[in-house]
């Protein structure tokens, strides 16, 4: 009997053992499934996440291809309107200079044909009367310049017009450079005169510009047309001397040469010159002669850096639209009761040096050549004048500048008169 109860208790034992492993074996095959699963759960998650980061992958691919596909385009500026619809473009510049003069001309600026004759100032004859221009200091900022360019809406025809304007009046007043509007080839106003050739002159800090050449804007009626891809050329009409009744013909030719490296123009004035003869201290008559002029620049470019001008110009009896230093061109012969024509040869000539991006150096030199066979004692014979300057560009819109200039001039009579200057300046563009 007992034996029995053993045998039982072994068998409710081992039933026992063996629930309790068939229920662990549950329990842990339970969580097993629930670790395939949860590692099933995050592996579809991973490749989710994997199918999205590739699709972002690919658009980016996608953009970034049609960005380069795309042509360069600049940044557009700012666009102005006027009142009627026309395009406007603001320019110009702030500039300041300071000039010391050593020996000169009275004000600040080169003015070669008016310095100090052995250091007597001009229309003086007693030395110890006067304070000679020598050892001055001068400053300003009246070449301040503001410039407005416009283009109509017009379909069918070119139209536009430029005003531009600065501060060198009369006591730093506001003054017309620039005023005039065109008409496809057709010009009408004020602007530099056609026997005129900046594209063929040396660089110059001085604002009075170099000796030989000339800035003269000047009232006109302009016709400008093209041969060809690189020639130009400009018929004008323009407001002559007070005393003229017709105004002066000009004509300029420029063309490109040596595949677009070097520049040549040619230019050729006609007017007719007229003065008031006095007779018998009572009566006058008008006396005419037939002023003419003509003129040749180059502007060449043998390699990168250096650029290379001149400039030629042979007048008879004009002193109003070539060069402002002129002021010999007509004189009153009162033995003949008529007028004289004034010859003159000018020339300049200039050699630029880019050393850098930042930095260039021009050195020019300029000169005035009278035929004096009609000049009293006195007139300016000759005129020379030579310059050194550095330009220096620390960023695109600044430049500082120095120049050194020493000049002569020689009257009929051989009076002497020297100028020796050095200025500095400071622009910002805009």
């Amino acid at each position: 009997m007992s034996q029995f109860i053993r045998s039982q208790s072994l068998i409710q034992k081992g039933l026992a053992v063996a629930v309790t492993a068939v229920m662990m074996s549950s329990v842990h095959a339970a969580t097993e499934k629930e670790e395939i699963q949860s590692l099933r759960q995050e592996v579809a998650e991973l490749k989710a996440l994997l199918t999205q980061q590739a699709q972002v992958q690919q658009q980016q691919q996608v953009q970034l291809a049609e960005v380069k596909a795309q042509p360069a385009t600049a940044s557009a500026p700012l666009s102005l309107k006027s009142k009627a619809g026309a395009s406007v473009n603001l320019y110009g510049f702030v500039r300041a200079d300071a000039e010391y003069s050593a020996k000169g001309a009275d004000g600040i600026f080169n003015a070669p044909n008016k310095v100090d004759l052995n250091g007597v100032a001009v229309g003086e004859k007693d030395p110890k009367t006067i304070n000679p221009n020598k050892d001055r200091f001068y400053a300003t900022a009246k070449t301040t310049r503001l410039g407005l360019d416009f283009v109509a809406p017009v379909q069918g025809a070119d139209v536009g017009g430029k005003i531009e304007v600065d501060f060198a009046g009369t006591n730093e007043a506001l003054r017309i450079r620039h005023a005039y509007l065109t008409y496809n080839q057709w010009l009408f106003g004020q602007t530099t005169s056609s026997f005129l050739s900046g594209e063929t002159t040396a660089e110059m800090l001085d604002f009075g510009s170099p000796l030989g050449i000339g800035t003269k804007r000047i009232p006109m009626v302009r016709y400008a047309d093209k041969w060809g891809a690189d020639t130009f050329y400009f018929v004008g009409l323009e407001k002559g001397a007070d005393a003229n009744r017709l105004p002066t013909l000009t004509g300029k030719v420029s063309t490109k040469i040596a595949d677009g490296k070097g520049l040549v123009t040619a230019r050729a004035l006609l007017q007719e010159d007229r003065g008031r003869i006095a007779r018998n201290g009572q009566e006058y008559k008008d006396e005419t002669e037939l002023s003419w002029g003509v003129a040749a620049g180059l502007n060449f470019k043998p390699i990168e850096q250096l650029t290379l001008n001149a400039d030629y110009s042979h007048v008879s009896g004009d002193n109003n639209s070539l060069i402002g230093f002129v002021d010999n061109s007509v004189v009153t012969n009162t033995n003949t009761n008529d007028i004289d024509l004034v010859d003159f040869d000018a020339v300049t000539v200039g050699a630029t040096y880019k050393f850098n991006p930042k930095v260039r150096s021009t050195l020019g030199y300029g000169a005035i050549f009278y035929d004096d066979k009609y000049l009293v004692t006195g007139k300016n014979e000759t005129l020379q004048q030579g310059w050194l300057n550095v330009m220096y560009n620390p960023i695109k819109p600044i430049t500082f500048g120095a120049e050194y200039i020493y000049g002569e001039r020689e009257t009929v009579g051989g009076q002497v008169g020297r100028d020796s200057s050095v200025g500095l300046m400071a622009k910002y563009d805009f």
